[in-house]
């Protein structure tokens, strides 16, 4: 089979075709994959700064496809079955898990890097990650379901508790995090601030329905929120950049404001005004990928045409430029490998 191998960090994957494809254990699915989104996670994988990488690996962690072959103890899941899946393999026994909060397992295992991941034209997945794809879904829509809708309604909708009406930004509006940070916080009935550095994309996210887009960086954003919000700030900051524009949030929220952390694009450390977040009674809080719960809701919402997921298609073969194209900020939503046209 063909797949992007990482043999190393910090060196540029290789696309090989004379890999065996993988065979399903007890309680496991062999997907034959059809599309496998491309995320910033992954680029940073290919830099080297994914301590947990165990190396050669199978690049790519988010997926949709067909069941190819089930293994021994695997009964409601049949060849033809259209599935997707969370982004880590789970333990299925752990508190996290007994409780549907499988995003915190703590013996999860990261597709793509403690185990072998998407970029493939098959992968292996245990069955009780794996959730069912509704007809109405494409493939590409269904494969970014378990990263990054499901993860950012989860963010959204059980970690900040977005309410209907309230403002929202949403830092690193143009990524394939942001643009969907903006769609779901429009659909829970958010009024949204976009902020990007790139002004080419600031039209798209308007036809996205962002209320405001800002193009700016560093204390500009927060000078525009400001004057956007007549000097109150919003009630809600969704981070998706991370530690460079961390500040700039937190000036951006009202008091009584809170920030949800989805995203680190230099998984470097940042400081924090504790007297600033005490006075103002802020709160910042963390959020980590999907549940099975937040990944079928994320598929029903794009079964139901309440969402419109923003996606672009692209050769199994083009995922070495994809990620040059991540690195230098030229892609606008998410970008999604297909392994048949």
């Amino acid at each position: 089979m063909k797949a992007w191998v990482l043999e190393a960090p910090n060196t540029i994957p290789r696309l090989r075709s004379d890999l065996e494809p993988p065979r399903p254990g007890p309680g496991e699915v062999l997907v034959k994959v059809e599309a496998a989104g491309v995320c910033y996670r992954d680029f940073l994988n290919y830099r080297g700064l994914m301590p947990r990488t165990v190396y050669p690996t199978v690049m790519g962690h988010e997926f949709a496809g067909t069941v190819a072959e089930v293994g021994e103890g695997v009964e409601d899941l049949v060849s033809g079955d259209r599935v997707t899946g969370l982004p880590y393999r789970t333990c299925g026994a752990c508190a996290y898990c007994l409780s549907g909060r499988e995003n915190l397992c703590r013996n999860r295992r990261q597709l793509g890097e403690e185990v072998a991941g998407t970029w493939a034209e098959y992968t292996v997945a245990s069955r009780r990650d794996l959730v069912k794809v509704p007809r109405a879904v494409s493939p590409a829509d269904a494969s970014i379901c378990g990263c990054v809708l499901g993860m950012l309604l989860h963010a959204l909708r059980d970690v900040a508790q977005a309410k209907t009406g309230e403002r929202v930004l949403v830092t690193g509006a143009g990524g394939g995090v942001g643009v969907h940070a903006v769609v779901l916080a429009k659909y829970l009935g958010c009024r949204v601030i976009a902020s990007t550095r790139s002004g080419w994309k600031a039209e798209r996210l308007r036809e996205l329905g962002a209320d405001h887009v800002v193009v700016a960086e560093g204390s500009r954003i927060v000078d525009e929120v400001k004057s956007i919000t007549g000097g109150e700030g919003v009630g809600l900051a969704v981070e998706c950049v991370g530690a460079p524009t961390l500040q700039h949030s937190l000036r951006s929220v009202s008091w009584g404001g809170r920030i949800v952390l989805v995203g680190n694009i230099t998984v470097s450390n940042a400081e924090i005004p504790l007297g600033y977040m005490i006075l103002r009674e802020n709160a910042i809080m963390g959020a980590v990928g999907s549940n099975k719960r937040s990944l079928r809701d994320a598929l029903a919402l794009i079964e139901a045409g309440l969402i419109k997921p923003v996606v672009e298609r692209h050769r199994l073969e083009e995922a070495e430029n994809l990620l040059q194209l991540l690195e230098r900020g030229e892609t606008f939503g998410k970008h999604v490998l297909m392994t048949t046209r």
